[in-house]
């Protein structure tokens, strides 16, 4: 059973955001656009794991959760996936890596050879499952909860690999992973049903979602260099503007009476949570003061504050609205 679904991270939904606002000739827009691309291909990565590991479905009580953040004392570590089992937690990092790769121990090194014959030395992801392994332990001994751990470093597609010195049942791909969960022994059973399900629980309770938000502060860039205006979702011009109850855009004709909750949940990942009427008025270019305060009369804001002084919150619910992701 699923506990906790894997949803995209916010720092994705906040590059793709700041790449509609950012002029491709700005100097920073290439460093936001790449890691915009490495991130969803690592997404894509982790949902093509989610795809295989649906094969799996044991006679026995388990439980899976995805993207996992948690804090043992004052130290955060993320889970890409995570199975608890009567007999064993099984801890997977999830790697779409492009190219073939050379693994090497003592020490560790995943070294990324590309089709050019370019080798760069990656972060170990061995090192990395450690690193999660002794935290995850730690958090588990807390909740009085003793239980072997293995580890998988999964390859989401599937990389010519070139293992040397190294336990390679540890490294599998995705489409593997079914295989290898079914092989497990389950000796000794160290949890029922219940404390299975009560565990899951207490790792979903803990789960501690991670906010790069806003993207300005991340990327160290000002307002002024950000391009304004309300998006048409459908021929993605700054060319919308209100008229008559609703958005129509000037390009194409398409009419939204609520695309400005894009624009709102633009503002939220890149400037952040609070916004006022003029600051809205000049990102949406807006010219009505009255006009703009029926805008932010929605569900995805609560005022604070009167007349001039005042302030709208905005929801992180903002973030579930569907976009186009792009680019």
């Amino acid at each position: 059973m699923i506990y906790k679904t894997r949803e995209m991270p916010r720092v994705m939904i906040g590059q793709h955001a700041l790449l509609k606002r950012l002029p491709s000739a700005h100097p920073k827009y290439e460093k936001v656009r790449m890691d915009f691309y490495n991130g969803k291909a690592g997404f894509g990565g982790e949902k093509e794991f989610d795809y295989h590991l649906r094969e799996f479905v044991p006679c026995y009580p388990h439980a899976i959760l995805h993207d996992l953040y948690l804090k043992y004392d004052q130290f955060y570590f993320q889970i890409d996936s995570l199975l608890i089992t009567p007999s064993v937690i099984v801890l997977f990092e999830i790697k779409n890596i492009a190219g073939k790769l050379h693994i090497k121990q003592n020490p560790t090194q995943f070294i990324r050879e590309s089709a050019a014959g370019e080798r760069t030395v990656l972060r170990s992801p061995i090192e990395e499952l450690e690193r999660k392994k002794y935290f995850l332990r730690n958090w588990l001994a807390q909740r009085k909860v003793d239980i072997p751990i293995i580890d998988y470093v999964v390859f989401a597609y599937h990389n010519e690999l070139n293992i040397e010195n190294m336990e390679a049942h540890r490294i599998v791909f995705s489409y593997e992973v079914p295989n290898k969960l079914r092989a497990l022994e389950m000796d000794t059973a160290i949890l029922n049903e219940r404390q299975v399900q009560h565990l899951a629980g207490e790792l979903a309770k803990s789960h501690r979602v991670f906010d790069p938000l806003p993207m300005k502060q991340k990327y160290d860039l000002a307002s002024e260099e950000l391009m304004t205006g309300v998006t048409c979702q459908v021929c993605d011009r700054f060319s919308m503007q209100w008229r008559m109850r609703t958005w129509q855009c000037q390009t194409c004709g398409y009419k939204d009476p609520l695309c400005h909750l894009n624009t709102l949940t633009e503002w939220l990942c890149i400037e952040g949570g609070q916004v006022t009427n003029q600051q809205f008025r000049q990102f949406s270019r807006t010219s009505s003061r009255h006009t703009t305060k029926r805008l932010l009369t929605n569900e995805f804001t609560e005022l604070h504050g009167k007349n001039r002084t005042s302030t709208y919150q905005l929801s992180s619910r903002l973030l579930s609205i569907p976009a186009k992701l792009s680019f």
